[in-house]
Formats: structure tokens, sequence, C-alpha cells
């Protein structure tokens, strides 16, 4: 969990023993009323106030002297200056909040090492890392990617094991503990973030509802039903079916017309990892094991594909958005006006898109398979950017300063972050402010959906687009390879120990 001197206190003390100890296979529900959550504030004060002295300063790191040298870190082209969260090295103070974090902590570490934090853009980070890597250049001190294109590295032995970087503490509050603990194989790890970076908490799958149709047809709210444990598929389903409306009564439901759910390809999956679905899990013996062919998994995967498919409630974005100039803005737009009223979306799209529309509009996290799920988990999508240290790095170098920037980002970064989360370009209401806390202290990473085994994402859209349920002959046609695909994997990564 990232731990942030901002955290939404209404669910602190609620939820925190809980989301901490539980596994993804879930247990028995622990529900919290929005009373409870709004009493557990005061209480929680101290905990902030101890929050905030987690810096630099504070983790006892040792100063050294790097006379001058660069930490260079390897990253994406950015999509767009503005979209900060995806920034390692700001130019300059621009007097945005998460800019300005950004660049002075940069320039804490970098006085206090005598280095100089910089970034090394690439439009083919997969490409330009391996290239760099094979042949022994050391310009690179981390790689800061997308997990897709970095995991496939760390299969190939480019990466050094955090675990065993000397300066490196995986059991520190500013790395996120969701990553090691998913993640790790083997006492291997070679993908972290966590406070140092937004990055991957705005690539999460999160669900916005518009308010004002809520309204409009007499429907309460689902915060209440979040807060409470009960937000679960059978519930959204309720919520989405008999809102389609033939607005204009011309016997055609098209987007002229009004629909439950309005989402991307995919939604079928991003309902299964949230009901406590998974691809690939760890045995007793931390080995890793096909997972999805299980009768729990099925039934989940056949009830999120029946959302998903019907057509009496569900209007894909991607449909509409071929079917009006391939714009995703006007998909957004239409939504917007009473289009639908459910969307799905990770969330770096909602402050860019919905921001200037005149919507009210509330953020809550897909739900649960049933009432017994313990917890909400939330997906991060594949395009997750997180740090890698290339073994051509100095390992000395390169997980202090990384440790250094971690420790010092829980009262910098993270708070940055929080306050554009909270003044309106996220979230435009409280309930929706604790939402982002669940979503965000929930983050599962499943090893078989960020590499793909089985082709599980094409499969589960492929059944999308086909419109069936097949799933138990569908996922056991595909098992065996998956279970291939999945050896192999084991392997390389036994063979870079």
């Amino acid at each position: 969990m990232m731990l942030s001197p901002r955290r939404f206190i209404a669910f602190a003390l609620a939820f925190l023993t809980a989301l901490l100890a539980a596994s993804c296979g879930g247990a028995a529900n622990s529900p919290v009323s929005k009373v409870d959550t709004e009493n557990a504030a005061d209480a929680t004060s101290g905990e902030i106030a101890e929050t905030n002295k987690i810096n630099w300063e504070s983790a006892n790191l040792p100063k050294k002297d790097f006379d001058g040298r660069e930490f260079v870190v390897l990253t994406h082209e950015p999509p767009n200056k503005q979209l900060t969260w995806y920034m390692v090295v700001p130019e300059e103070l621009n007097g945005e909040s998460l800019n300005d974090a950004m660049y002075n902590r940069n320039a804490k570490i970098g006085e206090i090492y005598n280095t100089s934090i910089v970034s090394h853009y690439s439009t083919a980070i997969r490409t330009d890392a391996s290239n760099a890597i094979a042949s022994g250049d050391t310009t690179f001190s981390a790689v800061f990617g997308s997990i897709s294109d970095t995991y496939p590295l760390a299969q190939e032995g480019q990466f050094l094991n955090f675990h065993n970087l000397p300066y490196t503490n995986l059991e520190a509050p500013w790395w996120d503990q969701s990553i090691v603990r998913d993640l790790t194989y083997r006492g291997a790890l070679y993908n972290l973030t966590g406070d140092i970076s937004p990055a991957t908490n705005v690539r999460v799958y999160t669900m916005v509802f518009n308010k004002d149709m809520c309204k409009s047809l007499n429907l309460d709210y689902p915060y209440q039903y979040v807060y409470d444990g009960t937000w679960t598929i059978d519930r959204f389903n309720q919520y989405i079916t008999d809102v389609n409306a033939d607005l204009n009564g011309d016997s055609v439901m098209d987007y002229n017309d009004r629909w439950g759910f309005f989402s991307q390809d995919g939604c079928s999956w991003m309902m299964y990892f949230a009901g406590g679905g998974q691809v690939v899990v760890k045995d007793p013996s931390g080995e890793l094991v096909v997972a999805y062919n299980t009768d729990r998994n099925i039934q989940l995967a056949i009830k999120a594909l029946e959302i998903a498919i019907d057509k009496s409630k569900t209007l894909m974005a991607n449909q509409y958005v071929a079917n009006n100039g391939g714009n995703w803005a006007t998909a957004t737009a239409w939504f917007a006006n009473g289009g639908a009223l459910f969307r799905s979306s990770v969330l770096e799209p909602i402050p860019r898109d919905l921001r200037s529309l005149e919507v009210n509009f509330g953020i809550v996290p897909f739900p649960k398979l049933d009432e017994k799920q313990i917890q909400y988990y939330t997906l991060p999508e594949e395009y997750s950017r997180m740090f890698s240290v290339p073994v051509t790095a100095d390992p000395e170098f390169a997980s202090l300063i990384l440790e250094s920037l971690a420790a010092e980002s829980v009262s910098t970064i993270s708070p940055a972050f929080y306050d554009i989360c909270l003044n309106g370009k996220v979230v435009r209401d409280e309930e929706s402010k604790g939402m982002l806390d669940i979503i965000f202290s929930n983050k599962i990473f499943d090893i078989g959906y960020i590499t793909n085994i089985g082709n599980f994402r094409t499969m589960l859209v492929n059944l999308e687009k086909s419109a069936s349920t097949d799933v138990a002959s569908t996922f056991a046609k595909t098992l065996k390879s998956a279970e291939t695909t999945l050896q192999k994997l084991c392997e390389n990564f036994e063979k870079i120990g």
C-alpha cells in the first residue's frame, strides 16, 4: 500500500488491518458503515501527523558524495507535458503542485548526494533499454517504463533484483506492498513503485457514474453499498437493469438513447479481477500455477460476460468510437450528456475528459463477486509504470538514489497527488475521495494478466465480441498452452537466479 500523509482518513482505521492482512482469495466480509468511517477521522489524526514526518531524514540513509554524477532515468516520452504524474524529472517549476513537488524533491536529493537527476526520453523504451544493456552501456541507473515493456526484459535477466540491492528496504512504507507481495517470485523482484510516482495509481480501473442521472431515476448513489461491503456484481447489475430507454422512439437502441453501462472492450476481465479472479497464483510452496480454470473463476467470468454482452443494458465504447469518427473525447461527452448511467475507465482520463464538462459524476471501485469477498480489488492496467534497475547500473548508486527519492516522496509527492485528486480535478464530491482510498489501497498485480498467459485478455474480449459465455470450454482449450508458457517463464527466472 502506498502510504500518504493525505491518506483518506475516513477509511483508515476501518479498513487498514483487513486490507493489509487479506489475500486475493477473500474470506468473511467486513462491512464498514459510513458513520464508522466518519468517526475514525479524529482517531487517526496522530497517525497522519506521524506520516508527515516520513522523509529522507527519517529513512536514516547514508549521505554520500557522488561528485556530480548523473542519475539518468530512461523513461517514456511524455504523452503530454501537462500529465505530470507520468514524469520523473520536471524541467522547471511552473506553479503546479505535483510538478513543483517533483522538482523540489529531485533538487533536495540531488544536493544531498551531489548528483543530477535527469530523464532520457524514449519512444521505444523496451528496445532502447535492451540495446543499452546488451552493449554494456552504463548510462542508465533506472528504467521507468510500463510493466508490459519491462517485465519481459526481466525474464531475460536484464534487471537487478530489488531484494538484493544494498539500500532498498522493501518493507518500507514508501514502496507499494501489493507489488512486493504479488510480483516477488523465488525471492526476486524486478519492478517496483510506490510514493515515488503516482503513475500506477492513475492507471487503475474504476467506474464512473452520472449522479444527475441517478437523481432523475430515483436511484441511490452506490457509495453506501461500497462502505457496507455490498457493492457486488449483482448489485451493479440491478443498477443498470431497466435504465435503457429508447429516447427518440425509433425502436432502435443506439447512440441517441440511454444505456445502463458504457464500457470498452475488456470490461469482462476488469470485473473478473475485481471479483477476485486470477490467472496465475502462487501455490503454498511459492511456485506459480495457472489458476483461471477453476469453478469459481469460470462462474465469475460468466457473470462478467453476461453483463458485457447484454445489449439491453451495455453499450461498448469501442463500437461508439468506431462509428463516430474515432474520437474518444466525443464518447466521453456522450456519457456526460446522459448517454449512460455508468462508465468504466482508468482513472487518468477522468480529469482530462470530464473536468471541463457540465456533469456531476462520482467514482466507485469495480464491484465484488459477492458479499463473502472480504475486500475490493483494483486492477492496474498492463501499461502501469514502474521502476527497474538495469544490470549495467551501479547497484549502490541506483538503490541509494531510488530509496532516497521514494522516502522523500511520502511527504512531498503523495500529498501533491492527493491535492490534485481532491481539488476537483479528479473527484467532485466528498464520497469519491473515500472511494479513491479504497481503490488505491486494494491494487492487485497478476503475473498472468501482465504477461497475458494463455492469451487471457484477448480470450475474454473475443467472447465479448462473439456474445458468448462458453467460458468452461474456452478456458479448457487454452489451459495446456497457458501452462507451457508459464513453465517457460518460470524457467527463465530460474536461469537468471
